[in-house]
Order: structure tokens, then sequence, then C-alpha cells
């Protein structure tokens, strides 16, 4: 009985839809009005894309050397107005805009690779590392100095190192050190027995060489840009060295030679 009502809904239901010609024609009226909105909306597409107005659209962008901007109006000349005046105009200033940028940054980089040529590099054939120190002073171990140099493998990322050295009548005996600049310090961590050398003649020398890790690099970038740039050494006694600008100059070459080599040149 349960079977028979449900055949008996479904007949019902059958019965009070449209027919397959009733459907067939909404189809096509569907299909119809969808034509004629696909028009429409071309129309519109066309009315708000005039000539003129995505020239006038375009103007602005190259006003402000916007590239991307500009090519966005190109694409719908293309695809609005191929054969416009208007579209030739456009394209010539885009094609300007985009060789100046070429140019600009054909001589960023130029510039760039010029901090890397101008330190003094010197290459050791049995590690294969090549090393490069800045191209004012040689920082030996008997001076008050504080300064970096790098070095690469082939094919491999630069890395950084930081020597700061003392050197005078007496010994400090220095197990702390410390960089500084317009009160900002940061203590430069060593290993006494590893990173730290000692030796004297007629003076005492004092001097460690570390490795430089992201937070004193960051610390370096800021220091180079300060008003009053500080090194302290301290142990038994203390010494406190101002850098000159020579030797700030020189940590700046490097750190910019050391972003360019990171970015692959």
């Amino acid at each position: 009985m349960r079977n028979l009502y449900l055949l008996l809904g479904l007949m019902f239901f059958t019965a009070c839809g449209p027919s397959q010609s009733e459907f067939n024609a909404l189809k096509s009226e569907n299909e119809a009005l969808k034509v004629e909105l696909d028009v429409c909306k071309n129309e519109i597409e066309n009315y708000k894309n005039t000539p003129d107005k995505l020239y006038a659209e375009a103007s602005d962008y190259i006003k402000v050397k916007d590239i991307e901007g500009l090519q966005n109006i190109c694409n719908k000349f293309q695809k609005y107005h191929p054969a416009s005046v208007e579209y030739t105009k456009v394209k010539t200033a885009l094609n300007k805009l985009e060789a100046e940028k070429e140019a600009k940054e054909k001589a960023e980089k130029e510039k760039r690779m010029k901090a890397v040529k101008k330190l003094r590099k010197q290459y050791d054939d049995i590690s294969g590392i090549t090393w490069y120190y800045n191209p004012y002073y040689t920082h030996y171990n008997n001076s008050n100095h504080a300064s970096i140099y790098m070095a690469t493998k082939e094919n491999g990322q630069p890395w950084l190192r930081l020597r700061m050295s003392y050197y005078g009548d007496g010994w400090i005996f220095f197990d702390r050190a410390f960089l500084s600049y317009d009160g900002n310090t940061q203590e430069i961590y060593f290993d006494e027995y590893r990173d730290k050398k000692s030796d004297n003649y007629t003076e005492c020398w004092e001097w460690i060489d570390v490795s430089v890790d992201e937070y004193i690099l960051s610390f370096l970038k800021n220091m180079v840009n300060g008003k009053s740039v500080k090194m302290r050494l301290t142990g038994k006694y203390t010494k406190t060295h101002t850098l000159s600008s020579t030797e700030i100059k020189a940590i700046k070459d490097v750190l910019l030679g050391y972003d360019v080599l990171m970015d692959g040149e």
C-alpha cells in the first residue's frame, strides 16, 4: 500500500510539472537572455572605457610613473580600442617608463657592485675562501680599532667577522667587549680561550676576532649611522675608544658589500 501511495504521488508531481516542450522553450529563452545580457555588459564596458576616458586615466599614471597602472590601461586599450591613436600614445609612454626603470636599476646595480670592487680582496687557494677588507686601513692587532671583514666561498653566501683590538703600555686583561652609539649598547660575547689573543713587544696587545651573528649585524647597521660611536674593552682595567669617521665608513662599506653579495650581486 505504501508503494502505491509513493507511485501516485510521483505521477501527480510529474503531471503538475512543465512539459518537455515547455522546458525546452524556457531553456532557449534563458540562453537568449544570457546573450542579451553579455551584449549589454560589453556596451557598458565600451562606454566606461572610451578612448578619451582611458587616456585621461593613463595620464594620471604617467605623471606618477605608475608602470603597473599604465600596463592595465594598455590592456584595456588592447581589448576595446587597439587601433586608436590614444593607445599608441599610451603604449609609447609605457615603453619610455619601462626603459627608464631598467636604466635606473642597471645604474643602481653598478653602484652597488662598486661597493664590492672597492674592497681589498685576498683569495686563499687552499681553503677556497675569498676575504674582503675595507680599503682605508689595515687593522693590525697592535692598534685601538674596531672593524669588520667579510669572506665568501664559491657559490656560497658571505659571512662577516668582527675584530676589536687594544694596545698600550700595560695589560687591561679584558674579558668583556661592547659597542655603543648614542646611548645604545651591544655586548660582544666571545670565548676567552678561543676568540681572544694577546701578544707583547714593547707594548701590550689584546684582541678578539668573532663571528657576526644576526643580532650584531642588526646593531652594526644602525651603529654606522650614529653620531657618537664607541668601543669598550673591560676587565681588570678598561679602555674606551671613540671610532673615527674612517673606521665608521670602513664598517659601512663592508656592510654594503655584504648586502650586495647576499643579494647575489
